[in-house]
């Protein structure tokens, strides 16, 4: 009788690793096949464009100016439709993280076409006003002096 139940398990056991081994194979094949990788061995990351197609870059890969360009226009347009708002909700909205956002949201606000106000996640977006080309309202309007000089002169 033990010598049935040991060859039952036995088969068992080797059935579900067969079973394990498939699957596994399966789904290396899909995630393969969905991030088009030819070498197989780097990790990719896919994510949606604004056109709604599907893409991937290597992970850490630099964003093409295309890319920056795509998510500066959206971010501008969100913000003149809604100005006001904090990042989190912009990036919310417009379907990306705060951190794929902080490099063309400098890169608006260093050319003086958005402005801002707050600190830190406090801070509020808005279009820079066309009639304001002086410069005036360019740059960062955040925080006080860090130093007790400069706060001396402020005051």
């Amino acid at each position: 009788m033990m010598d049935l139940q040991n060859q039952v398990n036995e088969r068992v056991s080797t059935f579900v690793s067969e079973i394990t081994e498939l699957a596994r194979q399966a789904a290396y094949d899909m995630l393969a096949s969905a991030l088009d990788q030819e070498d197989g061995g780097g990790r990719g990351r896919m994510f949606l464009t604004r056109g709604g197609t599907l893409s991937s870059r290597r992970k850490g890969a630099k964003r093409t100016s295309d890319e920056l360009s795509t998510m500066a226009d959206a971010f501008m347009a969100y913000i003149t439709e809604h100005p006001g708002q904090r990042m989190e909700n912009i990036a919310k909205e417009l379907g990306y993280s705060t951190q794929e956002l902080t490099l063309p949201v400098k890169k608006l606000v260093s050319t003086g076409k958005i402005r801002v106000e707050g600190q830190k996640r406090a801070t509020s977006y808005y279009a820079a006003s066309p009639e304001s080309d002086d410069g005036a309202g360019r740059g960062k309007t955040r925080g006080r002096p860090k130093t007790k000089q400069a706060r001396r002169k402020k005051a």
